[in-house]
Formats: C-alpha cells, sequence, structure tokens
C-alpha cells in the first residue's frame, strides 16, 4: 500500500487529536488519531510524514515520524488496521492464511472488537489491533501501551472472559523492532494479557513501517510477543 505524503516539523502537542508543525515556513494545526502519549517519537523538532486530508480544521494529519533516511514509523491507527485488513485478504499474514474479514468494530459486550474473522469452514475469530509504537532500542522492541490505558484494560478483560477463538494483534509499528513486550508504564497491561494467553486468547505481533516514499511495508508477519 503506498499513500502520498508530505514532510513537516513537529512543534507541540493540542490536544489528544491534534498538534502543530511547521509546514513549508508556517505553523499550522494537523490531525492526530493515536492517542497514546507517544513522548519518545513525538519530540519539538522530529520530522513528521503529514497525509493530505480533507477535515474541517484541518489539511494533514501526522501519520509517521522520521526515524533514519529510509524509515517512518507509522503512528496512524486508522492506516494500521487498513493495512491489516488489506494484508488478510491478500493472505501474507501467514497464520491467519484462510480467514476472510466478516466485520469491522463489532459489539461485543461493552465493546468494540477490531475485526471478526471467519475461515474456510465459517469459524470465527474476535481480532483486537493494538498499536505498539513506543520503542526499546536495548533489546529492539517495541511496546504497548506507553501510558495507564483503561480502555485497553477493558478489551483485554472482555477478550479473555469470551467463548470462542480471540486474539490481540500488536502492531510494532516501528522499523527497527524484532519483538513486542508488554509495557509496565501500566502495570495491569502484563498481569491482563498473561490470564489472557492463560484463557486460551491467542497473542501476536506483526512489524511495519512507512516508508519515505509513501509505501507502507510489512516487515514480519509474526513478530515474538514476549511476556514477562
Amino acid at each position: 500500500m503506498k499513500i502520498h505524503i508530505r514532510e513537516g516539523r513537529f512543534v507541540r502537542r493540542v490536544s489528544r487529536v491534534s498538534a502543530t508543525v511547521v509546514y513549508e515556513g508556517r505553523e499550522e494545526l494537523v490531525h492526530l488519531n493515536n492517542t497514546g502519549k507517544l513522548l519518545d517519537i513525538l519530540r519539538p523538532g522530529t520530522t513528521v510524514a503529514l497525509m493530505p486530508i480533507n477535515g474541517k480544521k484541518t489539511r494533514f494529519r501526522i501519520v509517521g515520524t522520521r526515524v533514519d533516511e529510509e524509515w517512518y514509523t507509522l503512528i496512524d491507527t486508522n492506516l494500521q488496521e487498513k493495512v491489516v485488513v488489506r494484508w488478510i485478504e491478500e493472505r501474507r499474514i501467514g497464520w491467519l492464511r484462510g480467514y476472510r474479514v466478516e466485520g469491522r468494530h463489532v459489539k461485543v459486550g461493552n465493546s468494540r472488537i477490531d475485526l471478526l474473522l471467519k475461515d474456510e469452514r465459517d469459524e470465527e475469530l474476535l481480532l483486537e489491533i493494538k498499536s505498539a509504537v513506543f520503542y526499546f532500542p536495548e533489546d529492539s522492541s517495541a511496546r504497548y501501551p506507553d501510558t495507564i490505558t483503561e480502555r485497553g484494560q477493558k478489551h483485554i478483560r472482555e477478550l479473555s472472559g469470551l467463548p470462542g477463538k480471540r486474539g490481540i494483534l500488536f502492531i510494532a509499528a516501528h522499523p527497527h523492532a524484532r519483538l513486542f513486550r508488554p509495557c509496565s508504564l501500566d502495570p495491569e497491561i502484563p498481569r491482563l494479557l498473561k490470564d489472557a494467553r492463560d484463557r486460551g486468547v491467542i497473542l501476536k505481533g506483526i512489524s511495519m513501517a512507512l516508508r519515505r516514499d509513501g509505501r507502507i511495508e510489512l516487515l514480519s508477519d509474526d513478530l515474538p510477543v514476549i511476556l514477562p
């Protein structure tokens, strides 16, 4: 998948869903749809990838942050989900071959789960997607979350209590990530994930990143998931 991007320079975060950047010499308000803290990558002066949008108040959305001369992170959660759906349909994710996407943002209990998949025998798999762009260079791990997340805790508890096949897919959207670990900044998440695994929830990871020419690349379709 390829998107059209331009470059700007990050100035500050204005709210959970907006920020200011310098673009073509002028400061401009832009959209941001990743509600994580992102403090390790969205620093003042960071070069960011901007995708044009038809917003009422903004012309661009921040979709990535520059890592090196070749790569950006991919922080846009809408794009992450979109490419996962496409790669499932294209059978590029090995452990999901044979599945098709039957529904998105499906209401289950008091939550909405990102994807409802069905295999060739029409057996269902509920799959929740979590963005992991919090990068730890000491072990090349991408981690989730980067702050306390009551919403994330709720999703994991809901999935753990459901019958049938269900899973959580962690998106390591940093080009240098080689594995996934839960982050103890929310001390509940590692415990909940271990409990989820014990209750039969599938925990998987993939890695992806954004090239400077706008291509979104699948780097690993089965990233190791390491629990403490």
